[in-house]
């Protein structure tokens, strides 16, 4: 059976989304303005508290062979589908919690960027999604269903904001697991 096909089919399955719209909601790839095709890697379950299915996640980069190397400073794409509303606080306090954890002092250098850029965080219903976009030259960008809400523009700043996820203690170690194809 056809890998793809098969990817699509569970998230069809598992989102209650079309296989249309599965397509159009991560898509194999994504153009960037800069003209780089960042492709779909992998994607994975969104959990929150470990236990309840609250949407998808998927992973893009210019080479799927650098997913080892998550903190290198090329472009990525990370999007994230929810089935669930989420209020606003819960982004920014999650944000916050697990900075501090994957940070420490470093957090605290930088809290002031990182709570202005939370600050953009939005309640959100099903069916919307969040994309964080990641380019070395103009840092992170934070959108909510392809409209831009903040950018992070420093590129050090940027990189660290992605501990949240691929941290040494992030959100979901499942979800980390799966996005940078860790087998244990």
């Amino acid at each position: 059976m056809d890998k793809k096909w098969l990817a699509r089919l569970l998230i069809t399955l598992l989102t209650g989304l079309s296989v249309a719209q599965a397509d159009e909601l991560f898509p194999e790839y994504i153009d960037t303005v800069n003209n780089t095709r960042l492709l779909r890697c992998s994607q994975a379950e969104l959990k929150a508290f470990r236990l309840i299915h609250v949407g998808n996640a998927a992973l893009y980069l210019d080479d799927c062979k650098k997913v080892s190397r998550i903190f290198s400073a090329g472009p990525k794409h990370l999007r994230f589908l929810y089935e669930k509303a989420i209020p606003a606080k819960a982004f920014k306090d999650a944000s916050e919690e697990y900075l501090k954890i994957n940070l420490g002092q470093q957090y605290a250098d930088w809290q002031a960027e990182f709570d202005a850029f939370n600050s953009h965080y939005q309640d959100i219903k099903e069916g919307d999604y969040y994309d964080l976009v990641y380019d070395p030259k103009t840092g992170l960008k934070l959108q909510l269903n392809s409209k831009l809400l903040a950018t992070l523009d420093d590129p050090a700043q940027s990189l660290a904001y992605l501990n949240i996820w691929f941290g040494k203690e992030p959100f979901s170690n499942d979800l980390k697991d799966t996005l940078l194809n860790i087998v244990d």
